[in-house]
């Protein structure tokens, strides 16, 4: 497949998916904090209510995603969304018209459920439709798409934080049904993907949809699709994640990323924005423009790593990405144990600067980045169920790291960031020296970067495999190209 306009528009039309995991989730760092929220909801002496209120969504999320990888295995991406975007509709509807805390959090729940399927499989639908030389692009849109989820939705609270009573809550809590309700329409619009068709052995369906999204298709692009299937098809799905070595790999590898960019403290910033500036002096409404500055900032950055990361390479990028955080969380850590909660304007200035230093690496070279690499080191027979358990990352990070915020930052305030310090600075040193660069390859070549053809002993020797996956350079991607290569005129030539 090629790089083209078409493509672009498809990736995009999908990314309703993003702006409904986006809008949602920013929701839950601004809702919680307004004043008339907290006396409709009575929980002004218990804050852990808003603990409660986004560790119901991260527990609905990692069901999503669990959700999600089945679904969209049996059923097809198509309508794995559609369920994720309805279920977005239905739970968003019951959060607008709460009136008791029962309500919100069952709707809450059923909004992680959504979210959590709509994360996952919109990236998961973009990689199987995009070309090797513009996937870090097209599935870039997703990180630039949730984070532009985020501002709208910071934005909407910081519109409407002037109407008295409920209004100013209920109104931005009703927007959160666009998204999903767009993308529940949307994606009957879109291709099923040609990798899961041919999963489910529907060839003419494949070579269709094949020609839909790049109408240069030949029998010898698609020959190459088939030849792959055909050689991971001879895995059983459950079997093959913990009897294969390759995917044990892909295991560790796509759940350790995912776990490792929400370890640099972004969780806590983006969902808890509000109380980390109210704690540095300031008002309610700056605290939301603040906010949600915070997260128009992160979609400029994160379109530049779309445009940047084939170029770049993923691995050097989350490498940088996280080793930039991590120094920033320092100089945060320091700042905010010498100046919190005082009435020093400049301290709490700098704590803010840094904040915002420490977003110009997360979103410019971890985030978009860490949703490309989590689904395309998948075989296609494994992507759902695989990128599944690689985003459970995410929300079993997300469930770990926001339930007990309030309680943190009101206990042992800067001393919670040590935990992201560590954790962030450990997760580089892995990521450095064993993960392997993915970069401008097809889902089909990396395969042979992964090592799938090891036990058939096609290949050779483990030694052989791993020299590959531990270098990034481009002679190494080449190597890779001509194993690929060699495999595929052996299948061919025994046709």
């Amino acid at each position: 497949m090629k790089f083209s306009a078409h493509t672009t528009k498809l990736a995009i039309a999908a990314s309703f998916g993003s702006l409904t995991y986006g809008f949602t989730s920013g929701l839950g760092g601004s809702i919680p904090g307004l004043p008339s929220f907290i006396e409709y909801f009575g929980y002004l002496d218990n804050p852990s209510i808003a603990d409660a209120f986004n560790g119901l969504y991260a527990g609905g999320g990692i069901i999503g995603c669990i959700l999600g990888g089945i679904v969209s295995g049996k059923f097809g991406r198509k309508k794995a969304i559609f369920l994720g975007g309805l279920l977005g509709i239905i739970g968003g509807a019951l959060m607008t018209g709460a009136v008791n805390l029962v309500m919100l959090y069952i709707s809450r729940f059923i909004a992680g459920i959504s979210i959590g399927m709509c994360v996952m499989l919109t990236p998961i639908w973009q990689t199987e439709i995009a070309p090797a030389q513009g996937r870090g692009f097209l599935v870039g849109l997703h990180g630039v798409m949730i984070l532009t989820g985020y501002a709208l939705s910071m934005w909407s609270v910081y519109g409407f934080y002037w109407l008295e009573r409920g209004f100013n809550w209920r109104i931005p809590l009703s927007f959160q049904l666009i998204w999903p309700l767009c993308l529940s329409i949307i994606i009957w619009k879109l291709p099923e993907s040609p990798r899961w068709l041919l999963e489910n052995n529907k060839i003419s369906e494949t070579r269709k949809v094949l020609e839909i999204i790049d109408p240069s298709t030949t029998d010898e692009s698609f020959q190459i699709i088939l030849d792959q299937f055909a050689k991971e098809s001879q895995l059983s799905t459950w079997k093959s994640l913990i009897t294969h070595k390759p995917n044990r790999k892909r295991l560790i590898v796509g759940f350790l990323i995912m776990f490792s960019a929400q370890s640099t403290g972004d969780l806590t910033i983006a969902n808890y924005g509000p109380t980390l500036y109210r704690n540095l002096g300031f008002s309610p409404s700056k605290q939301i423009m603040l906010s949600a500055c915070y997260c128009s900032t992160a979609v400029l950055y994160n379109f530049i790593a779309s445009l940047i990361m084939d170029k770049l390479g993923r691995k050097k990028m989350m490498f940088i990405g996280l080793t930039g955080c991590c120094v920033c969380l320092i100089g945060l850590a320091i700042v905010l144990a010498l100046f919190s909660e005082s009435k020093n304007m400049d301290g709490n200035r700098s704590a803010v600067f840094l904040l915002y230093f420490r977003l110009t690496f997360y979103a410019t070279f971890l985030d978009a980045t860490t949703y490309v690499y989590a689904t395309e080191i998948w075989p296609t027979h494994l992507r759902g169920i695989g990128s599944s358990l690689s985003f459970l990352g995410m929300f079993i990070s997300m469930l770990a790291y926001i339930t007990p915020v309030t309680t943190a930052l009101e206990n042992i305030k800067w001393k919670f960031y040590v935990i992201f310090i560590c954790l962030t600075a450990v997760n580089s040193v892995i990521v450095f020296w064993y993960f392997p660069e993915t970069k401008n390859l097809t889902l089909e070549e990396i395969g042979a970067l992964f090592g799938d053809y090891d036990e058939d002993s096609v290949i050779g020797d483990d030694k052989e495999i791993e020299g590959i996956e531990l270098n990034d350079s481009s002679d190494s991607q080449h190597e890779v190209k001509k194993i690929h290569e060699s495999i595929l005129d052996k299948k061919i030539g025994d046709v």
